[in-house]
């Protein structure tokens, strides 16, 4: 079986940077830099994780929940985990009543990233797992 992560950040770096660590064989790895292509990219196709940024321009918007609700409302059969560098107890609430399978504050532990995309389907998801 093939396996699809979507990776979203507005910092390419870091988009292309968790492609590389979570890209295998039997795992592809989509990225886009903001929701509007995030949107258009699980529309597209069956995407098993989605691993986003919340905030994607910079500012105190949370684009990354606005892709939590997408994909509920859609009722896809994605998987969410999101990232922040701004911690914030209300919206890490609000992710998981939106259905996010984890939140997590940047930096986040590849070793514990890897574990969490493999407990929602996904084997061997970094490199050395």
């Amino acid at each position: 079986m093939s396996y699809k992560i979507l990776v979203v950040d507005d910092e390419s770096a870091t988009a292309f940077g968790l492609k590389a660590l979570l890209e295998r064989e039997d795992v592809e790895v989509l990225t886009a830099v903001n929701a509007q292509s995030a949107r258009e990219i699980l529309d597209s196709g069956s995407i098993q994780v989605l691993l986003s940024d919340i905030r994607l321009k910079g500012t105190l918007d949370a684009e990354g929940l606005e892709l939590l609700r997408f994909v509920r409302d859609k009722g896809l059969k994605t998987h969410t985990i999101l990232m922040t560098g701004y911690g914030d107890p209300a919206v890490m609430q609000k992710a998981f009543e939106l259905g996010a399978a984890y939140y997590f504050e940047k930096p986040v532990e590849l070793t514990t990233l890897s574990e969490a995309i493999r407990e929602l389907g996904v084997p061997n998801a970094l490199s050395g797992g």
